[in-house]
């Protein structure tokens, strides 16, 4: 069919005529009238650029002929060796046109090559070369036929000029119009549009043709050609291709038109380069505003691709949240319900399987929703979704329904089953506008992650009981707190107080001060943290070993400040967080400190908690190792809390434990707690390990505790924490 088509076009464009009277080199055109256009040649180069299929030029090329055939026989007799050179001709040209739409880039479908930057070669190849090889193929047929070599010029020249012309009107606009991507999603509309535009030209190009002479508004609309391309410039800007290239195949043969008395009078060499002058402009004109039209094409896709990478997640193609937006923006009217899924487990499947396996597993829950749901993916398995139902209670019924596929749902991955644990929180938003998307997400988010907490299967509205601590308010003061303090680390806003470690059991005193370091933070408007403000966010945070060296830094840079007071110490605690341990870079950062340490190595003792050194215990052990090969000493605080695992202390190399002082605040009251105390004794004597006991309030403490065996003491009756320079003075 679409050989068909093209074949008939091929024909009725033959009738599409600007004739003149053309004497060049004082020649009369052999055939009678000559015209400055075949836009037929120009449909024939278009096709063998876009299409693939070789049958459909050669059928265009048949049709091409036969249509010769029959017009010429109503003109003259024809002898045989006539029409078989120019069928032999007709058939050097078709191999002609497949070899230079090879060398102009095609066929391709008109996408691969139809680019601004590779208009050069198809300038060079179709308006140059593919017009001059055919033109020579044709008077080379009239030079074998006997014709003067002044006749097969002026053949040759007109040849030139029709064919360039007639690629230049039509080739490239077609290659737009027909390599449009909107034209190509809607193959019927385009094939309409194409026979819509053939009519046009046909009608146009009759109308034009019957006129007699050239009119005063043609020869107005060449004269005025600038003013006439700056609005076509317009048109290619703001028209649709359906519309702005048929206009400018029109504008190109009302132009022509108008050059038809100029080109009566072609005769001698001046005229001629004046005639080519105006028309090669005529194309140079065209050209131009179809490369506006191809640039501005270009542009706009490119727009579309970076709009569309916006609003998609580059790996997985899931919507993001600049498509939420978008489509927030786009809503008649509020949603009745929207949904925050919480996939868990995700990055335990990016570190298990990798991100491959977590990508195509996010792509699969995507699908999985997609038909109820529009699903928006925020990042970490997070997804906002909106449902499709404009009822309350639908929507929220297709929000139950998809959390109930994906509980069921079982992803497979390189012959692994896999499951996620899907939470899902409810949101009714208020109205629309950012601040509404805004708050609806954050009340559906909390719900969400109160659902995980709360290990709930069923969907969890916002705004159902929760606990006082566990307020989003409450979350996003501990979320300021955090950030604050970790600025604070970062700024070496840090403030060192040391609370002091006493003998309590009666043995001899320590000939030096012994103490504990306790940090404090100072924020930047002048409040001061204290640890239970900051220290849990913190190794939340993944922060608590930048905390542990900017302690250390912050004490070697005061005691380096006030050498006279190192000698009155001998033993100084520093607490290091069980988060620290896994990391090699606070092992190697730790090491190169301590080489620098204004105080003896083994006057530094550093705590642990039981909790951290038994559940991290090879990292524990490695660090210990370290220290101790350093010379420094170790302090397992906080013990008792871990008395569980009592038999596994004995591999970790301690000096000292600290017991917790929960057990110890009470135990004159609490006999398990008593008991409990006792027990911690007995491990440290077996061990060779001295105790200090955490938390000592009370004088009859103290001296119970002395009683029990515990050496030394830490507390408020034996000393409140102060700043360093109070307890170490000079």
């Amino acid at each position: 069919m679409d050989a068909g088509l093209v074949s008939l076009a091929c024909v009725l464009l033959q009738s599409i005529d600007v004739s003149y009277d053309a004497r060049f080199f004082n020649q009369p055109w052999l055939g009678g009238r000559a015209s400055l256009v075949h836009v037929q040649t120009g449909l024939l180069f278009a096709v063998a650029l876009l299409r693939g299929d070789r049958r459909i030029l050669a059928s265009a090329f048949v049709a091409s002929f036969l249509s010769w055939w029959w017009r010429a026989r109503t003109q003259m007799p024809l002898e045989f060796g006539y029409v078989a050179g120019v069928a032999i001709s007709l058939g050097l040209q078709w191999r002609w046109t497949e070899a230079c739409a090879r060398w102009a880039g095609g066929p391709s479908g008109g996408r691969r090559w139809l680019q601004a930057a590779g208009m050069g070669r198809y300038v060079l190849v179709g308006l140059l070369l593919f017009p001059a090889g055919w033109a020579a193929v044709t008077a080379g047929l009239y030079a074998l036929a006997g014709e003067s070599p002044a006749s097969v010029a002026n053949v040759a020249l007109q040849l030139l000029i029709a064919k360039h012309v007639g690629v230049g009107m039509l080739t490239l606009p077609l290659l737009l119009f027909w390599s449009d991507d909107r034209m190509g999603k809607a193959p019927r509309q385009r094939e309409m549009a194409a026979l819509a535009w053939l009519c046009l030209g046909l009608l146009a190009g009759h109308l034009l043709e019957t006129r007699d002479g050239t009119s005063t508004w043609m020869s107005w609309i060449y004269d005025y050609r600038a003013l006439v391309a700056a609005l076509l410039c317009v048109v290619m800007l703001r028209w649709r291709v359906e519309f702005s290239m048929p206009l400018l195949t029109l504008v190109h043969l009302l132009m022509l038109h108008a050059l038809t008395g100029q080109a009566q009078y072609a005769t001698t060499t001046a005229q001629m380069a004046r005639l080519s002058a105006h028309l090669i402009e005529c194309n140079f004109i065209a050209l131009m505003l179809a490369m506006l039209f191809l640039i501005n094409r270009e542009r706009l896709r490119r727009f579309r691709h970076v709009r569309e990478m916006g609003r998609h997640d580059a790996s997985s193609g899931l919507a993001n949240a600049h498509a939420l937006q978008e489509t927030w923006r786009s809503l008649p009217a509020a949603p009745p319900v929207m949904g925050f899924l919480l996939l868990d487990q995700m990055e335990r499947v990016l570190g298990s399987y990798g991100w491959r396996a977590q990508t195509s597993l996010l792509r699969e829950a995507g699908r999985v929703m997609d038909p109820l749901v529009r699903a928006h993916h925020l990042g970490g398995g997070q997804f906002v979704l909106l449902p499709r139902a404009e009822a309350s209670a639908a929507g929220a019924a297709q929000l139950a329904e998809i959390l109930k596929q994906l509980q069921v749902r079982v992803f497979k991955w390189q012959g692994a089953q896999l499951r996620l644990n899907p939470y899902l929180g409810l949101a009714y938003p208020a109205g629309l506008g950012a601040r509404a998307l805004e708050e609806c997400v954050a009340d559906a988010c909390d719900a969400a992650l109160r659902a995980r907490r709360n290990g709930e299967r069923h969907p969890l509205p916002a705004g159902a009981a929760q606990q006082t601590e566990n307020t989003p308010q409450s979350r996003r003061e501990r979320m300021v707190a955090t950030a604050e303090a970790i600025a604070s680390v970062h700024a070496g806003r840090i403030e060192l107080h040391v609370q002091p470690i006493v003998r309590i059991d009666g043995g001899p005193p320590s000939p030096g001060f012994q103490g504990e370091v306790l940090c404090r933070l100072r924020t930047a408007d002048g409040r001061l943290l204290l640890p239970g403000q900051f220290m849990a966010e913190i190794e939340e945070g993944g922060h608590a070993a930048d905390l542990d060296i900017a302690v250390i830094e912050t004490l070697f840079h005061w005691l380096r400040a006030h050498p006279e007071r190192l000698a009155g110490i001998t033993r100084m605690g520093i607490n290091l967080s069980g988060r620290s341990l896994a990391s090699a870079s606070f092992r190697d950062r730790l090491s190169a400190l301590l080489e620098r340490s204004p105080l003896p190595l083994h006057a530094l003792c550093f705590e642990l908690t039981e909790t951290a050194a038994i559940t991290r215990q090879d990292s524990a052990l490695e660090l210990f190792r370290e220290l101790r090969a350093h010379g420094c000493r170790l302090a397992l605080d906080d013990f008792g809390s871990g008395v569980q695992n009592f038999e596994r202390l004995k591999q970790v190399p301690v000096d000292c434990l600290k017991i917790d002082g929960q057990f110890v605040r009470n135990l004159q009251h609490q006999r398990s707690d008593l008991e409990i105390v006792r027990a911690a004794v007995a491990v440290a004597n077996a061990h060779g390990l001295t105790t200090v006991a955490e938390y000592v309030e009370t004088a009859s403490l103290a001296e119970q505790l002395g009683m029990l065996g515990v050496q030394w003491g830490q507390g408020y009756h034996l000393g409140r924490p102060q700043p360093i320079a109070v307890w170490l003075p000079a």
